[in-house]
């Protein structure tokens, strides 16, 4: 693991287990579900190598579906943890939180959700546990939306153009090397959202 790892910081780290979920859902991150291995994962993580099938005995699929599902969770702390909250000011510390991993990793870690989603081919099971996630994330930015005054209809459509911005603003600074675009994409959405309400 580098000294960028999103481990070592954002995310936190407790017991092997859980050690195994967030190293490997930083692995996800930076280089996909096809690409990770759960010899990655054991070196990363420093876990016995006997112990991967002990803690996962489904194998790689259920150790990068909870990953994927321990990263999902990382972002929805996020936007239920600002439940006072506008979602104007939720928007801005889930651009603060992104920014930070951005620069911590030197560009390299993306969303292991958005990686989750993308690995259908390759594992199924994984890229439907990321689909629920994102549902989610839509269906929690839009009842905070609603809850501000947005109309119903109004609040689902900003809900995913908010994911989609934020997933796209990361995959280019990811591209360019600086978070320039995820300033512009997050400053945008939050004049979005302040303006929302009728």
């Amino acid at each position: 693991m580098t000294s960028g790892s999103v481990t070592s910081g954002e995310m936190g780290t407790g017991g092997p287990r859980e050690r195994m979920v967030v190293h490997a859902a930083d692995l996800i991150g930076r280089d996909g579900v096809a690409a990770t291995s759960i010899g990655d994962v054991i070196a990363a993580s420093s876990a016995p190598r006997g112990s991967i099938y002990h803690h996962f005995p489904g194998g790689k699929t259920q150790l990068m579906t909870e990953a994927v599902g321990y990263a999902g969770d990382f972002i929805s702390n996020r936007i239920t943890r600002e439940g006072s909250a506008t979602p104007a000011e939720a928007v801005i510390e889930i651009g603060n939180v992104w920014r930070r991993m951005l620069v911590n990793t030197d560009f390299e870690f993306g969303c292991p959700v958005l990686a989750g989603g993308l690995a259908r081919r390759s594992e199924p099971e994984v890229a439907d546990a990321a689909a629920e996630i994102l549902v989610r994330w839509t269906r929690q930015i839009s009842a905070r939306l609603v809850h501000e005054g947005v109309e119903p209809d109004r609040a689902d459509t900003l809900a995913d153009l908010i994911i989609a911005a934020i997933e796209g603003a990361v995959g280019l600074c990811q591209t360019r090397r600086s978070v320039d675009p995820l300033d512009r994409v997050i400053d945008e959405l939050a004049r979005i959202c302040a303006t929302a309400a009728p």
